[in-house]
């Protein structure tokens, strides 16, 4: 009888248990439901405020199933189908006309019959950290920043955002030997509560040095509140702006903003003003120099001289073999390792392991004697050599030469993401159309569009390729198409990107390498096929022309 009761009393502790289970999985599920809807909101706003009507389309009916009647975001998808239908009219694609036709009348017809049962109600979302907004928050901190001559506003912040993340004490405490309950993770959610009352209490500057330590002490408590530290970044850049208006430009703040922009891509308007601004402040001061000192913390030993009067900078991740002064070999490794992190934090959400082996970085004295020592052409600006073995990478060498303007820039950025890049796709090489389109939206804005701008032409000339038959080569073309084969990989990748961000294109990535893309595409996207994946990006490269320019 007593052994009984005591079964009995065990399969209900196990029910309950399931059952608490259950329900959390199931409230997780709604929860990542929501900000699935609050994200393509968003996103979907941003694209109908530029034009861009179709891809604004493509964003919110991939997460029509879920947005249980929301008005603000029906009304949107009926004004985005009416500008698309507008655009379908002028190219005169009557069949694609009829198709969003029908989805329009069918949504219309929705929308009305709610409004008169009264049954269509708005979603309530949590609040996160806005988009920049047309008012200040820190008025102080605007009122000098005025590079060059009007004033840049800091995008405005939730004034009561939610702590979207869990509380100490929800650790797993039954598991002893999990990592929640190691001192090293109390110590960073302790940081981590500490960095949220700052932040909410507007004291940004402390608010990320926290955040940074809870970071350094265990990168996996941070992923709810990346988007407030991304914040705290620009806000100590234009602190740091506001305050050396007539002095040297610093190229961390470049790097900064890049990095904070990779970790909440919703502030990228605000950022690319940031940008803008210290663009228009280096043609007002002069400022050539690509040799600046950095205030980016990071240890650089030097040593040297070596075999054939190499010098040597050395960091964690990188050797920079060299003829400089001790001063520009310092900034080139620091801007090394910032393009390193830069490039993680963007595609892939994580800066990763210490590399081993480390990155050798070549740094000859002309393009002469680049090619030379390399064999490359002399109008090459530098090159990456990667050995790999499936995610295991053997060597990592980057050859550039310092008489190229655009080496701190653009090349070392660009041949430093293509080394990010190797082993962490999986076990398949990167393909080069993914490789280079990723490698070349680590370069300035202008460089970007240099690729861009000849797209028109090649479409004249019939050279572009059909997205299934570029997206399935495994190396570069034959030599008179790399032209067209550039222009399109990174308008494909930049158009993939702007739909749902960059780590939602390197998750895609990954996907594709292992499943194939056309599926992979579907779960990733929502676009069904090869062909409307062509479609869709002709539309809106060919219709707006805006990539790299917003």
């Amino acid at each position: 009888m007593n052994t009984s009761k005591l079964m009995l009393t065990a399969c209900i502790c196990v029910a309950l248990f399931f059952a608490q289970l259950l329900l959390a999985a199931d409230t997780d599920a709604k929860f990542q439901k929501i900000l699935a809807v609050q994200k393509a909101l968003l996103e979907g706003q941003d694209h109908f405020k530029k034009g861009n009507y179709q891809a604004a389309v493509f964003i919110l009916e991939a997460q029509i199933a879920s947005i249980d009647g929301n008005k603000e975001y029906l009304q949107l998808l009926h004004n985005a189908y009416q500008g698309h239908i507008r655009d379908l009219q002028a190219k005169g694609l009557t069949e694609e006309i009829s198709k969003y036709e029908k989805r329009l009348q069918i949504l219309d017809s929705g929308i009305t019959q709610g409004a008169k049962s009264g049954t269509v109600a708005p979603v309530s979302t949590p609040a996160v950290v806005p988009a920049p907004a047309t008012a200040s928050v820190i008025a102080s901190a605007l009122s000098k920043f005025v590079v060059p001559t009007k004033v840049v506003e800091q995008p405005k912040t939730a004034q009561d955002a939610p702590k979207v993340r869990g509380k100490i004490e929800d650790a797993n405490e039954d598991n002893p030997f999990s990592f929640t309950n190691t001192q090293r993770y109390h110590d960073a959610r302790l940081r981590l509560d500490q960095a949220e009352k700052e932040f909410a209490g507007k004291n940004f500057r402390l608010a990320s040095k926290l955040y940074e330590e809870s970071y350094r002490l265990e990168p996996k408590v941070m992923p709810q509140s990346v988007e407030r530290w991304a914040y705290c970044r620009l806000y100590s850049v234009v602190e740091a702006m506001n305050q050396k208006q007539n002095a040297k430009l610093d190229p961390q703040w470049e790097n900064e903003i890049r990095v904070s922009l990779s970790m909440a891509p919703q502030l990228q308007s605000f950022g690319n003003t940031l940008l803008a601004n210290i663009d228009q402040r280096k043609q007002e001061i002069g400022a050539t120099n690509p040799l600046q000192p950095s205030a980016a913390v990071v240890e650089v030993k030097h040593t040297g001289p070596y075999q054939g009067n190499w010098y040597l900078a050395e960091t964690k991740n990188f050797r920079v073999w060299h003829h400089l002064n001790q001063a520009d070999a310092t900034q080139v490794a620091k801007s090394s390792e910032a393009c390193r992190v830069e490039a993680a934090m963007k595609w892939f959400g994580a800066v990763g392991n210490d590399w081993t082996p480390i990155c050798e970085i070549y740094l000859h004295p002309t393009a002469q004697e680049y090619s030379k020592s390399t064999g490359a052409p002399v109008a090459s600006p530098g090159h990456t050599t990667l050995k790999t073995e499936g995610v295991r990478v053997l060597s990592r060498r980057i050859d550039l030469h310092t008489d190229e303007a655009n080496m701190m820039t653009g090349v070392l950025p660009h041949e430093t993401t293509h080394v990010v890049l190797a082993g962490r796709m999986g076990d398949q090489p990167v393909p080069r159309w993914a490789d280079e389109g990723m490698a070349v939206l680590s370069e300035p804005k202008n460089r970007i569009q240099k690729h861009l701008d000849n797209l028109p032409k090649h479409a004249r000339e019939n050279t572009l390729f059909h997205v299934s038959r570029l997206m399935q080569m495994a190396d570069y073309p034959e030599p008179k198409l790399v032209g067209p084969f550039y222009a399109q990989s990174v308008s494909l990748v930049d158009y993939l990107t702007r739909l749902k961000g960059p780590q939602a294109f390197g998750e895609f990535m990954k996907d594709g390498l292992k499943n194939g893309y056309e599926s992979a595409l579907s779960r990733h996207y929502g676009i069904q096929s090869y062909n409307d994946l062509n479609q869709s990006w002709w539309n809106v490269c060919f219709s707006n022309n805006t990539a790299a320019k917003n």
